[in-house]
């Protein structure tokens, strides 16, 4: 008869596995509020330094914006009797150019993650003692930090300038709103990210951002046939939230909270199905 008894471990030989002992590495322990947060910090801190040592990516982030608004909303914009019937248009045209401002960090910087796929990096960080949505939370942050320094650039051009009506506190709650918007397009960019290769992502961030640009309406008129399309696209619903809340009524052609309500939409929508496709492929 076979002894049920476990022989001792021979000298030198490896303790057992204990899995009581040794959670799996996918459990992160429960960490107080503040190490919490400040590992949350950590990683945003990094993110950005990370971005701001690129130069390919954080030069085009901070001056394009500034430079295409200081040409088009400053120099070449001479109100005129084409304008006069249209009141307010150098208000219009400025919150236009803040959309594109916080647009490009958070469409560009959250396709970034594409690049972490194929390095192996998120399998890496998913194996580390770390919250699990810090590497995402970290790059909407970054995100919202360059987006803050773009439209903050556009508005210093446009005070500068003294090119819009709009008081002090006015100019206040739409750069807000610009910051907080950055989210919706970083949730588009990190499902691009998911999805995509690195070689791809940037190709794929493009497609929709340049003709979001010229088709949501944001300084140019479109054709009749385009008007009723505008919809479909978040930089347009960005622009309606900023407007509206903002106090520039004439250009108000949606309810404000029903903008809101599908910026949150497609927050949720694209943040959701790229954390589902990360947790199961990386």
């Amino acid at each position: 008869m076979m002894s049920t008894i476990p022989s001792a471990a021979a000298p030198g030989a490896p303790a057992p596995f204990d899995s009581a002992r040794h959670p799996s590495s996918r459990e992160t322990p429960d960490l107080p509020a503040v190490r919490l947060i400040r590992a949350y910090l950590l990683e945003a801190r990094c993110e950005t330094l990370q971005a701001l040592r690129t130069p390919a990516a954080a030069i085009p982030f901070l001056a394009i914006p500034a430079a295409i608004y200081l040409l088009f909303g400053v120099v070449l914009f001479t109100p005129g009797e084409d304008t006069a019937a249209m009141p307010g248009l150098e208000n219009y045209i400025f919150s236009g150019f803040m959309v594109i401002a916080v647009a490009m960090p958070g469409l560009f910087g959250g396709c970034a993650v594409a690049f972490e796929r194929d390095a192996g990096l998120l399998k890496l960080k998913r194996a580390l003692p770390m919250p699990g949505g810090a590497n995402l939370v970290a790059k909407a942050a970054m995100s919202m930090m360059f987006a803050a320094a773009a439209s903050g650039s556009v508005v210093a051009i446009a005070v500068a300038a003294d090119t819009i009506t709009l008081s002090g506190a006015q100019v206040a709650v739409m750069w807000g709103v610009m910051i907080a918007g950055t989210v919706p397009f970083c949730a588009i960019g990190l499902l691009i990210g998911s999805l995509a290769s690195a070689s791809s992502a940037p190709a794929f961030a493009n497609l929709v951002f340049l003709p979001m640009m010229w088709l949501s309406g944001l300084f140019i008129p479109l054709p009749e046939f385009l008007q009723p399309w505008v919809v479909v696209w978040p930089a347009f619903h960005l622009n309606q939230v900023a407007l509206g809340a903002g106090g520039v009524g004439d250009y108000v052609y949606v309810s404000p909270q029903l903008a809101l309500a599908v910026l949150a939409g497609i927050t949720v929508l694209s943040g959701g199905l790229a954390i589902r496709r990360l947790s199961r492929v990386g």
